[in-house]
């Protein structure tokens, strides 16, 4: 493969990525769009679909807005550090507690760092920066410090291909023993892993 195209860069993720806290509200049953909450994110990174809450737009929250594809990180409790990418057909607002990622898009994409953010390279380091106490609290400055090894767009592209046919065979299995549905998602984490971990070099 061409050697531009496998060139690598390692970053702290403050350098190439914005972060923003959420809204504050209280959520409730019936709204215009979903409100999402550290709850809303699954152990796999995904977005719950029930029980969902929801909020109406104003000109207070409307700076809060998501869309799909955005990513958002839980910034306590004990769901700290996990991190959703806003699934096709999801609007919403995002609440407090969690922190909006906004990686500089000619260096990092969006779904390259969701992988990222699942795999053990993400949540050795995120383990080892959280500050602990009541709460366990991962805020933007500890979340800035995350080093990620950054390849060219191509090449994120190509591994985003690869990682996405993985994630979906995974999500869609529906049928078989907890054991083989429990071994192929060993399988794909290992894999990704394989994918994302790239020798440091410094940016």
């Amino acid at each position: 493969m061409n050697e531009e195209l496998c060139f690598i860069k390692t970053y702290n993720l403050g350098d190439i990525a914005k972060f923003t806290y959420g809204f504050t509200d209280k959520a409730a049953d019936v709204g215009t769009v979903r409100f999402i909450r550290i709850t809303d994110i699954d152990e796999y990174g995904c977005l719950r679909t029930t029980p969902a809450k929801y909020i109406d737009i104003t000109k207070e929250n409307k700076d809060f807005l998501i869309e799909p594809g955005d990513l958002l990180m839980a910034r306590t409790g004990a769901t700290f550090g996990k991190t959703v990418s806003i699934p096709d057909g999801t609007k919403g607002i995002y609440a407090s507690f969690l922190i909006k990622i906004q990686p500089d898009n000619s260096k990092l994409m969006n779904r390259y760092y969701w992988f990222f953010a699942q795999s053990s390279m993400y949540w050795q380091q995120a383990n080892a920066l959280v500050t602990t106490g009541g709460q366990p609290q991962f805020n933007a400055n500890s979340l800035a410090k995350i080093r990620i090894s950054v390849p060219s767009i191509e090449y994120q592209k190509a591994i985003i291909s690869v990682l996405n046919k993985f994630d979906s065979l995974c999500n869609d299995l529906s049928e078989g023993l907890p054991a083989e549905i429990e071994a192929r998602k060993k399988q794909y984490e290992y894999y990704r892993d394989k994918l994302l971990d790239f020798k440091e070099k410094e940016a």
